[in-house]
């Protein structure tokens, strides 16, 4: 079996705030194929180059001043002053586990419901088969809403039973901050820096499907046809050895990989930040309120550049998002 992305096995804990799920794998069948045993990309390492890449991991930020030396959940390190970007878009399953701990505190989780009419699908959101799917039907303020609880809920169990630290004015006492990124932050994680269009030699590879995930992507693309069928169809397909672009965009493609929805918040090659989808899939909400980056799923690939930028002006199925966070000391001298 294939090795899973770092945050997509559910587990036992919540992948953007670390903390215990309420209900452990949020009730996710287990004989369910597995999203990252769908597609195989086989990038070539000529497409990797990490010479902008922030080298090193959270323990070395032990010298930075005010900095906490405290890895962030799902997040990747993207500057030396101790700045982490989520490697991923946001997903379905981390708004349920948002909502069932508001739930447990006794708070309305009304106003946290993504936009039934701005769903790709009717049942995008209800259905665990989209558990790893980003979150989108939701609006700026519900982004922004969650980024802050998010900040606190990591900063309360960073805190908790530990005497020294009760004191919020203690020089121990670990501060988090959460949010949307803003449009420079996401373009250093884009690797705008370098001058390409796509922040990267490649945008394609070769790619080999899997037959078995035939009922994945029936259910996935929204066909008609039998299983049996596109299980022969994709076996005929990947004795062509074809080569696709691994950004999730508007592409001409078999019928059985075109998508009525976003992708699987891991399904391509990360990038050399190893951040997943910051083109395409979904545009992505910037701090700027009303701006969106990267492009999405219904776009052709010209749109979904380092450059590309959108907007919006309420909740959409194409738009999305992923926090920046940072962990310090704000009161130590």
């Amino acid at each position: 079996m294939t090795v899973p992305p770092s945050s997509s096995y559910p587990g036992l804990y919540s992948t953007t705030t670390g903390l215990q799920n309420l209900s452990p794998e949020m009730n996710r069948r287990s004989s369910d194929l597995r999203d990252y045993n769908v597609l195989s990309y086989q990038l070539a390492s000529t497409c990797k180059d990490t010479s902008q890449v922030v080298k090193g991991d959270w323990s070395a930020l032990k010298s930075v001043p005010h900095a906490a030396p405290i890895g962030m959940p799902g997040c990747l390190l993207l500057t030396k002053d101790g700045l982490g970007i989520d490697e991923s878009e946001v997903p379905n399953i981390e708004w349920k586990r948002y909502q069932l701990r508001l739930a447990a505190l006794g708070r309305s989780i009304a106003d946290t419901q993504p936009a039934a009419a701005s769903l790709p699908v009717p049942d995008y959101f209800a259905n665990s088969f989209y558990d790893f799917y980003p979150v989108v039907g939701i609006s700026y303020e519900q982004a922004i809403a969650f980024c802050q609880w998010r900040g606190q809920a990591i900063e309360e169990a960073l805190n908790k039973g530990k005497p020294a630290l009760s004191d919020s004015k203690s020089p121990a006492y670990v501060a988090v901050e959460c949010r949307l990124p803003t449009e420079a932050e996401w373009e250093k994680a884009a690797l705008a820096g370098r001058g390409q269009p796509y922040g990267s030699r490649c945008t394609e590879a070769p790619v080999k499907v899997n037959p078995k995930a035939a009922a994945y992507l029936k259910l996935r693309s929204g066909s008609t046809e039998s299983v049996e069928k596109i299980e022969a169809d994709i076996e005929a397909y990947d004795k062509r050895k074809p080569v696709r672009s691994f950004i999730v965009c508007n592409q001409p493609d078999p019928y059985f990989l075109q998508q009525a929805t976003p992708a699987y918040v891991f399904q391509t090659p990360s990038n050399d930040y190893q951040v997943f989808h910051l083109l395409g899939n979904v545009s992505e909400m910037m701090q700027q309120r009303g701006i969106s980056r990267g492009g999405s799923y219904r776009d052709p690939l010209s749109a979904c550049t380092v450059a590309a930028r959108g907007t919006y002006d309420g909740p959409a199925p194409t738009i999305g998002f992923r926090c920046v966070l940072r962990a310090t000391y704000p009161n130590q001298r």
